[in-house]
């Protein structure tokens, strides 16, 4: 097995100067460093990270509560989470809850016995059983996307009012004046947020409150098929409807089809997130985008802040979504 040793050897240098450029620390001029980073590249010296944390006290592990691995923006925030961490000298452990609260807990506690130095989380629902876990106040962490009411913990998350706001703008001036909205869940406060900015800018743009049907999803493809399905029922159907995420925007397009209508001749529809499916489904889906890289970056960039314990001045950082106008939203038909 090749030592730290071998490495100084071949490059002329102590062990402590290898140690030295390895860690980071102490000064080494250019020239030196460039020595020891070709004898540990042609001797393939892999250091301890084991026994380098235990010596600095430091695992150079975040944790990330993921909760739907399967969803196709849950994913997305994974990699680009892990790609943060990764520029940032940090390796992730990745847990996936399955919207879970009990799972939740479970895997928050497995995180701390790993001793990770940092926590990336987006919660469960209003039913999350995190804030009930003593341990969570002696670790740092940041919250993603999907906080409490009232919630004071350091947080990184869409401008959800405003993505309802950019959708029923966006539905209004195209002439249309009955809008439905097929919501997440409820119980999840992004989704009340999304709702209330889409039915108070309807109605500030003059559409009647009695024009607005709402029906509750659950961010899966069936949830939009079985909302749209309602809908059809209702004796004067809209001819918009807002979805809160683009898979439920795609099962709504399914269930129109199924009864022989036309998108977006007969019925304008708009997702949420702007996920690759949106951008290659027929017709295109017209979408409210949220920045995942951006999102991500943040979240890393304030929970490595708070590890290091800096000051954080800013605990809520609100990034605004864009609106995304494809082919499957159109001006009324009169």
């Amino acid at each position: 097995m090749v030592s730290i040793k071998d490495v100084a050897r071949l490059a002329g240098v102590s062990p402590t100067t290898v140690s030295r450029v390895i860690n980071g620390t102490g000064a080494t001029s250019p020239r030196t460093t460039q020595r020891v980073l070709e004898a540990i590249e042609a001797l393939g010296y892999q250091p301890n990270l084991l026994a380098r944390s235990l010596r600095v006290q430091r695992s150079k592990l975040l944790g990330f509560l993921v909760i739907d691995i399967e969803s196709p923006v849950f994913a997305r925030l994974a990699k680009h989470i892990e790609d943060a961490a990764t520029r940032k000298g940090y390796n992730l452990i990745l847990c996936n809850v399955g919207e879970n609260p009990k799972k939740e807990k479970e895997y928050l506690e497995v995180l701390i016995q790993r001793q990770v130095e940092g926590i990336i989380f987006s919660r469960v629902s209003d039913e999350s059983l995190l804030y009930k876990t003593p341990q969570l106040s002696r670790i740092p962490y940041v919250v993603l996307d999907r906080n409490l009411e009232r919630e004071e913990a350091p947080t990184v998350k869409l401008d959800n009012y405003q993505a309802g706001t950019l959708a029923a703008e966006h539905l209004v001036s195209l002439g249309h004046r009955y809008m439905a909205c097929i919501t997440g869940p409820l119980k999840i406060k992004i989704c009340r947020e999304r709702l209330e900015g889409f039915t108070e800018t309807a109605q500030k743009k003059g559409i009647p409150a009695e024009n607005l049907f709402v029906v509750e999803g659950n961010f899966k493809i069936d949830g939009g098929k079985m909302g749209m399905e309602k809908i059809l029922t209702l004796p004067h159907p809209p001819t918009a409807i807002f979805c809160m995420n683009d898979l439920m925007a795609l099962g709504a397009i399914s269930a129109i089809r199924e009864r022989g209508f036309s998108i977006p001749e007969d019925f304008s529809v708009i997702g949420l997130d702007n996920t690759i499916l949106s951008e290659y489904s027929y017709p295109p889906l017209t979408t409210v985008a949220q920045p995942f890289d951006q999102m991500a970056k943040e979240a890393i960039n304030l929970l490595l802040k708070l590890i290091e314990g800096k000051k954080v001045r800013k605990k809520e950082i609100l990034l605004s979504p864009q609106l995304l106008v494809r082919a499957s939203t159109a001006p009324l038909q009169k």
